[in-house]
C-alpha cells in the first residue's frame, strides 16, 4: 500500500510542475489582454475627445456603465487604477497617461492620447514577442522539475 502511495506521489510531481507552467503561461495571456484592453480604452478615449468632445466625468460614468472601467466611488479617468496585469513600468506609464488627462485642450489631449497609444502598442508588440519565444517553454520547465523533483525522491 505505501508503495502504490508513493508512485501516486511521484506521479502527482511532474503533474504539479505541468499545472505550475500552465499557470505561468495564463499570466502571460493576461497581461497581453490587459495591454490590449488598455489601447482599446485609449483608443476610446480619444474618439470621445477628438468627436464629441465628451466631458471627461460622463465620459467615465458612460465607460464604467459599459464596463470599460472599474467603477470607483466619486472616481474619475485621472484616479483610474492600473491594471493589475502590467508590468511596473507599464503601470508607470499608464499611471503618468491618465493622471495627466484633461488638463489640456481637445487637440493637445488627442495628441497625448496617440502617443500614449503608441507606447502601449509598443509594450504589446515586446510583449507578443517574448510570448513567441516562450512558447511551450513554461510547460516544458514545470514538467522538467517536477521530474526532477519524482526522481530525487525515488
Amino acid at each position: 500500500m505505501s508503495g502504490l502511495l508513493r508512485g501516486f506521489g511521484l506521479f502527482l510531481l511532474p503533474l504539479c510542475g505541468w499545472l505550475a507552467g500552465d499557470a505561468v503561461q495564463a499570466r502571460t495571456t493576461l497581461h497581453l489582454a490587459a495591454l490590449q484592453r488598455t489601447i482599446e480604452l485609449l483608443q476610446r478615449i480619444r474618439q470621445e475627445i477628438q468627436y464629441r468632445r465628451a466631458d471627461l466625468q460622463s465620459l467615465y460614468r458612460q465607460l464604467c456603465r459599459e464596463d470599460l472601467v472599474p467603477q470607483i466611488p466619486g472616481g474619475t479617468l485621472q484616479q483610474l487604477p492600473a491594471p493589475e496585469q502590467l508590468s511596473a513600468a507599464e503601470r508607470v506609464c499608464f499611471t503618468e497617461c491618465f493622471c495627466g488627462i484633461g488638463r489640456a485642450e481637445a487637440a493637445q489631449e488627442c495628441e497625448r492620447l496617440s502617443y500614449y497609444t503608441v507606447r502601449f502598442e509598443d509594450y504589446l508588440q515586446q510583449a507578443r514577442r517574448t510570448a513567441q519565444r516562450q512558447a511551450g517553454l513554461p510547460h516544458r520547465l514545470g514538467l522538467a522539475g517536477g521530474m526532477m523533483l519524482a526522481l530525487l525522491f525515488l
